[in-house]
């Protein structure tokens, strides 16, 4: 394996299996309706996804136009204005941010990422609206293996656009003709070297080792 200096790796589909379902959506509804009724109001579960669904189709129309991102709590506070229900904003989005869907590491990724990170200082550029990242590294052991973790809602923008990638580089310190990001998604990987990036297409987290 030859040195490099910056490795910037996908998250879902590439470190975790990222399992987003109407099981783990139904659960994220259950905990905010009761959050949300135990202050005395009184809504139903179908209003609560009525009101979800159409602020996600806002989120998603958003995204479409021009890959910009939402924060959890710009959807939440939507969803809550849809619902008329007045509840804390931050209290919502936590909840729907923990437990609206399920993660868990990649087959080997653990393993594979220890090594990778002898070779290259390691970061990761994700899409997705809030930070649940951080505690799931947090909690598989190798959060300390990545410096910077950018995340789209924070930069605004979600790959492939260019700004996640150069933010991405800035808070690195480093150069684009001196990094590598590697996804399994062939439009990031394009995103990727529209800025100047070596990008490269993988399967598995295991394939990142035979291309360096």
């Amino acid at each position: 394996m030859s040195q490099e200096k910056n490795l910037f790796l996908d998250y879902g589909g590439l470190i975790v299996n990222y399992d987003f379902n109407k099981d783990t959506l139904a659960r994220a509804h259950a905990l905010a309706l009761s959050r949300i009724n135990c202050g005395g109001q009184r809504f139903d579960i179908e209003q609560i996804s009525e009101a979800h669904g159409k602020a996600i189709q806002s989120y998603l129309d958003a995204r479409e136009r021009d890959n910009s991102e939402w924060s959890m709590d710009k959807i939440t506070r939507l969803m809550l204005s849809n619902l008329g229900a007045d509840t804390s904003v931050s209290d919502i989005s936590e909840i729907y941010k923990f437990n609206d869907h399920n993660s868990e590491p990649m087959p080997k990724a653990i393993l594979v990422l220890e090594r990778l990170s002898s070779h290259a200082n390691l970061g990761i550029i994700s899409n997705l609206p809030h930070d649940s990242l951080i505690y799931e590294l947090k909690s598989y052991g190798i959060l300390n293996l990545f410096d910077p973790i950018v995340v789209s809602y924070e930069v605004g923008f979600r790959k492939p656009h260019p700004a996640i990638y150069k933010e991405a580089l800035r808070r690195a310190n480093a150069r684009a003709e001196d990094s590598i990001f590697a996804s399994h998604d062939v439009e990031e990987v394009r995103g990727a070297k529209n800025v100047g990036m070596r990008g490269i297409l993988v399967k598995s987290i295991e394939e990142v080792i035979g291309i360096l």
